[in-house]
């Protein structure tokens, strides 16, 4: 639970990104003044990610302990590597997807929808108690920049000593951890207290932008995640995580291993993540269904959408096989005219 002081250090970051142009939605920054007729024109971003947390794992026995709890092979975690995993229920439903770091020896982050941080704690800590490891939400002590566009990489290499040249690789130093999620996205995490200063460092050549274009970069890369709108919906291979990298079928047991394992090998995984591009659109919500406009049949549901332009969005939605040449849906009860777009990865089995 967030205390008075957490609540003032949020408070006070901000009223800094206000000062700094922010408009604020919902404890969101939601634009810094562009609107999506901008998007096309921006090359190198700068976003504050506030519905991102961090849960933090610390003790001996902190990597053994994910490594029954998650579905990727938390061994793999090295000080360069960044690990994508899940966490599901026995159900193989998930839990939370994250992405994991080792930023010293005997610590773990897990970098999540920040709603998920304390659900995930309750759902894991009856583990846990047999393990020397503790389950903290550190959330507050981080703030969590995303750097996104198609020059961003250039840009960085001006303010870093080294970045990441690979996808889910990772540079350490004492005070930002600097993670590559996708080609054109890298997240930099870093101490509350050193926030505002990086954040003006970095403003001076990356466009300040709301969070909106950060999650269209995602959308574009293919990055589903968990939410709390969609916990405990979708077994890992409907969030295409089994392409992703955050899912090992190698590995030992895990909550939920024999679901997800039986749904990879006997073939009968019938929807996936999808990557939709609608005209003349606003962005649904998260959760919202997608029905089939032929028959008015419920056929999927939406994991994240955004503006892509002044009259068109985009959205990475759960769908049947049977939608991948659709050209309409309904949503909220409208008919809306759709392409089913390109991801950036193949989906050739394990």
């Amino acid at each position: 639970m967030t205390d008075t002081k957490d609540t003032a250090n949020i408070e006070s970051w901000q009223d800094f990104l206000i000062q700094q142009g922010a408009l604020i939605t919902g404890g969101l920054v939601t634009s810094f003044g562009e609107t999506p007729t901008d998007y096309p024109e921006l090359k190198a971003t700068l976003t504050d990610l506030g519905d991102l947390g961090v849960l933090a794992l610390e003790g001996t026995d902190s990597k053994r302990f994910l490594q029954g709890q998650s579905t990727s092979d938390t061994a793999q975690l090295r000080a360069n590597i960044v690990l994508p995993g899940a966490v599901c229920n026995a159900k193989g439903r998930m839990l939370s997807s994250y992405h994991a770091i080792e930023p010293e020896t005997d610590k773990l982050l897990l970098i999540m929808h920040r709603p998920l941080v304390d659900k995930t704690i309750n759902n894991l800590g009856k583990y846990a108690a047999f393990f020397k490891t503790s389950l903290n939400n550190a959330s507050d002590n981080y703030r969590l920049l995303g750097i996104s566009g198609g020059d961003c990489e250039s840009v960085l290499e001006t303010h870093f000593d080294g970045i990441p040249t690979a996808v889910n690789q990772l540079c350490i130093t004492e005070n930002y951890l600097l993670l590559r999620t996708s080609p054109r996205q890298f997240l930099v995490l870093v101490k509350a207290a050193l926030a505002e200063q990086l954040w003006q460092k970095l403003a001076i050549s990356f466009t300040p932008t709301g969070i909106a274009y950060w999650q269209l970069q995602s959308i574009r890369a293919g990055q589903a995640r968990v939410q709390s709108e969609t916990i405990e919906q979708f077994v890992p291979q409907m969030l295409n995580l089994q392409v992703t990298g955050a899912v090992n079928f190698k590995k030992g047991c895990y909550t939920g291993q024999e679901i997800v394992a039986r749904m990879q090998y006997l073939g009968k995984l019938k929807r996936r993540t999808y990557r939709v591009i609608l005209k003349n659109a606003t962005p649904p919500q998260v959760a919202t269904e997608i029905y089939d406009s032929a028959n008015n049949k419920l056929v999927g549901s939406v994991l994240s959408a955004a503006s892509a332009d002044e009259s068109s969005c985009e959205m990475l939605a759960v769908l049947h096989e049977e939608q991948a040449t659709a050209s309409s849906f309904i949503i909220n009860s409208e008919t809306v005219a759709v392409d089913i777009a390109e991801l950036p990865y193949s989906f050739i089995s394990p």
